[in-house]
């Protein structure tokens, strides 16, 4: 333990100083934690860690998480409206690419023979996207939920799939067998099945016994999670195929925005590790490799765009979301590693085939940062240059980009007293504005007593920012918090007043106060307008006692001068 605590403790100190200076540099964070992998690594660096071996185990609970968080995020009905897109895509972009793949890498010079099959193997790594990168980088850039996001999304989903058949096949290459491909697709219906039917029967009523107590349904949570992990195992699957199903049958719930706001942060955590770790396994640089590499990361560029372009151009998808989605997928997967290992150990490629593809794959984590970071600015680009050689691009029926959930131009935070009557008074006087309202709090009855009335709820807590990203508050126009200091938990109005500013910059805040003193503080952080109810209820039980005084029979006494 102690070796551990150690190694992660190197760890997180230089990957704070270098990504400090990535920062300062306005370089995207994945290239940090690669240079701190490599600053630490074995093969190129000091050696700093002694045992790598540590940080791989924590960092595959980085991706383990990652993809429990893309479950619980994911919209099956939207996804599926993606329609014959997203499946022609998934099924046909990895197939296309090994074709494309096997012919090149074989006219290259690359083994495809009896015992040695290193140019189908480079098909296949090329053929996978990595799953971990892309999300990561559309998440930050909060473009996981528009059109051409999902489309990516749901093609990483595919060749998931896909990897896990392969890895399935691969002791049996040389003697494929129809029975191991149907027992892997029934394993993974199973695992399904179970997934879903145990989060309908029995992980509801858990939830609806400790729905009221938050940090209690993010702890079930991240324990499903673990469990169906487990069971993916069990199966011969992989732990991160039960992570998503796991988030998928938690996705169907109310909770799933609060769960994934406080996950967040432990995922980003534990993924960080997973990024170093890559950085760890680059071997050193030796010129033939990186020659070699160079011609990977090319066909890996080509073969997206031979593949995933003209199957969204086909499908009728515009012009800017196959190029996007085909931008997105431009890299070389995690899942390519797994592959390579058990290739080596059942002698089907090189040792040297895989440093080659870890070169390859270094590079491609690197430009997938900088090419999704800049991924607007490379279209207008491309839009231009098709545009000049006469070449018209097909207009889309779902070409706009639509984020996931929809944008309340009123959003309420909180449902307290003051909530509750200013929802009244809207159902009296404009009852048809009560469908441009969201309410975001953590209580289940309250939530189920909203959709009643017609007005949208949001499960979640309103003192954490990701909550405040899902609810969309920046395309809000007025933000209002009505609870006082004295009731809200982890936080108080100057903080959120502050976060929503930040978040929404335009929109009009109106906070709560308990008191006058605390109006300034309010005002500085953002507040447009403050609320002091005690005061309003005091102002209008005096206005309501004095004129009821010649009732009283009370003689009011005249102020002295």
């Amino acid at each position: 333990m102690h070796g551990l605590l150690q190694d992660l403790g190197i760890t997180i100190i230089i990957a704070t100083l270098v990504n400090l200076l990535t920062h300062r540099l306005k370089q995207p964070s994945i290239l940090g934690y690669l240079a701190v992998g490599i600053i630490i690594g074995p093969n190129i660096g000091p050696q700093l860690i002694s045992d790598a071996a540590h940080i791989d185990i924590i960092s595959e609970i980085g991706l383990i998480l990652l993809l429990f968080i893309i479950g619980l995020e994911m919209d099956i009905p939207k996804l599926m409206k993606s329609g014959k897109e997203l499946v022609v895509a998934g099924v046909g972009q990895f197939l296309l690419s090994v074709v494309y793949g096997v012919v090149f890498f074989s006219l290259m010079g690359y083994a495809l023979q009896s015992r040695k099959l290193d140019a189908l193997y480079l098909a296949i790594f090329c053929g996978l996207s990595s799953t971990a990168i892309v999300v990561k980088l559309l998440y930050d850039k909060f473009e996981l939920d528009t059109l051409s996001g999902r489309i990516t999304l749901g093609v990483l989903i595919f060749q998931d799939i896909w990897a896990i058949l392969i890895i399935s096949f691969q002791p049996h290459f040389h003697h494929p067998q129809a029975s191991i491909f149907a027992l892997t697709i029934l394993k993974t219906a199973a695992l399904l099945a179970t997934g879903f039917f145990f989060g309908k029967y029995i992980l509801s009523r858990l939830y609806a016994a400790i729905c009221k107590e938050p940090e209690l349904v993010v702890i079930v949570s991240i324990g499903w999670c673990a469990l169906m992990a487990v069971l993916a195992g069990f199966l011969g699957l992989s732990k991160e195929m039960g992570a998503l199903v796991a988030g998928l049958s938690v996705s169907t719930f109310p909770y799933s925005i609060h769960v994934t706001a406080k996950i967040g942060p432990l995922r980003d955590f534990f993924l960080t590790l997973f990024f170093i770790s890559l950085g760890m396994s680059i071997p050193m640089l030796e010129v033939s490799m990186l020659k070699a590499a160079g011609v990977l990361v090319v066909f890996v560029y080509l073969s997206r765009f031979l593949s995933v372009y003209p199957l969204l151009a086909l499908c009728g998808s515009g012009r800017r979301t196959a190029f996007l989605s085909s931008l997105n997928l431009s890299q070389i997967s995690e899942f390519s590693l797994v592959i390579a290992t058990l290739a080596i150990s059942h002698k089907h490629i090189d040792p040297e085939t895989m440093s080659t593809v870890l070169y390859a794959m270094a590079l491609t984590s690197i430009l997938t940062s900088y090419q999704i970071k800049y991924s607007q600015n490379l279209f207008l680009l491309f839009d231009r240059t098709m545009n000049r050689l006469g070449v018209r691009g097909r207009e889309a029926k779902l070409e706009e980009e639509v984020t996931k959930g929809e944008a309340y131009p009123i959003v309420v935070l909180g449902y307290h007293r003051g909530a509750r009557a200013f929802t009244d008074a809207i159902a009296r006087e404009q009852p048809e504005l009560l469908k441009k309202i969201l309410v975001v709090d953590f209580n289940l009855e309250i939530l189920k007593e909203l959709q009643g009335q017609g007005i949208h709820g949001m499960f979640g807590d309103v003192s954490s920012l990701d909550t405040l990203m899902h609810a969309h508050i920046d395309k809000a126009g007025l933000i209002l918090s009505t609870i006082p200091d004295l009731l809200l938990k982890g936080t108080d109005n100057v903080k959120l007043v502050r976060m929503c500013r930040r978040v929404a910059p335009e929109a009009a805040i109106v906070a709560t106060a308990d008191f006058k003193d605390q109006i300034p503080a309010l005002k500085e952080a953002g507040a447009t307008q403050v609320l002091l109810p005690y005061s309003l209820a005091g102002e209008q039980l005096a206005g309501f006692v004095m004129d009821r005084l010649p009732a009283l029979d009370i003689e009011s006494t005249p102020t002295p001068p």
